[in-house]
């Protein structure tokens, strides 16, 4: 720092002449104030530009912590604010975790996974849990919504996953009566992948006999089915585990 005497006398002698340049202790602030507004500007620019990656990591972590949080964490989930979430995975979650409450929160399910179609229209899993809710509204008759959520489904995931053909097939076969017959048939060409994919004879042979025992010629539309799947559909892993879930005991 400048000597205050040196700094004083300097001040005196420019007493009554022209006016000095501007001193060169401001010109360098101005140029600082400049730099640092450009560097907070980058800053500014950098952070808009990973706050996208940053929110969604957040969304992320929010639905692990979820999947793996007991009865109170879930419950405590559910109490907050969520409605307006923008995550499909966290609400998606959240819908199917409060229909496995020890007392089941069909109000939280189905407001959860009507926001997670909203957000992702392919959410298989939702929109059959809304077709299952939707009969549950109407005391446990298949209505329109019902059979819409279960249209839904079965178009964003034809072969995708054989829990949820599974799930659907025997939802068809339980409501026979009011599943249109395209539904009908439809659900029957995507269950026949599930010769092929999974340990699924068993749960085929007793989907057989509930139809049979409910009166369905299931063999009759079994037959009919045009599958979609061919030979090089199935994967080498799919194949093997065929062969060893069909190998004679």
């Amino acid at each position: 720092m400048a000597d205050t005497t040196s700094f004083d006398q300097i001040v005196v002698q420019s007493k009554g002449a022209a006016a000095a340049p501007k001193p060169v202790r401001e010109r360098s602030r101005t140029k600082r104030a400049a730099s640092m507004f450009a560097w907070a500007g980058l800053l500014a620019a950098g952070i808009a530009a990973i706050a996208p990656i940053s929110h969604f990591t957040l969304q992320e972590a929010q639905t692990v912590i979820l999947q793996h949080a007991d009865d109170a964490g879930v419950t405590q989930a559910l109490e907050q604010d969520w409605s307006h979430s923008n995550s499909p995975d966290y609400v998606e979650t959240l819908a199917e975790l409060a229909m496995q409450m020890p007392v089941v929160d069909t109000g939280s399910a189905y407001v959860a996974a009507s926001r997670a179609t909203e957000l992702d229209a392919s959410r298989a899993f939702a929109w059959a849990q809304l077709a299952y809710l939707e009969a549950r509204r109407a005391s446990g008759k298949v209505n329109q919504a019902s059979l819409d959520a279960l249209t839904r489904s079965m178009d964003a995931c034809p072969l995708c996953d054989d829990e949820i053909i599974g799930w659907r097939f025997n939802f068809v076969l339980t409501n026979w009566a009011s599943i249109p017959e395209p539904l009908r048939r439809k659900a029957f060409e995507q269950a026949d992948v599930l010769r092929w994919i999974g340990p699924n004879a068993e749960f085929l042979a007793d989907m057989r006999i509930k139809a049979q025992q409910n009166g369905i010629p299931f063999d009759a539309y079994r037959a009919a089915v045009n599958t979609p799947a061919r030979t090089w559909d199935i994967g080498p892993a799919v194949q093997a585990n065929t062969v060893k879930t069909t190998r004679p005991t």
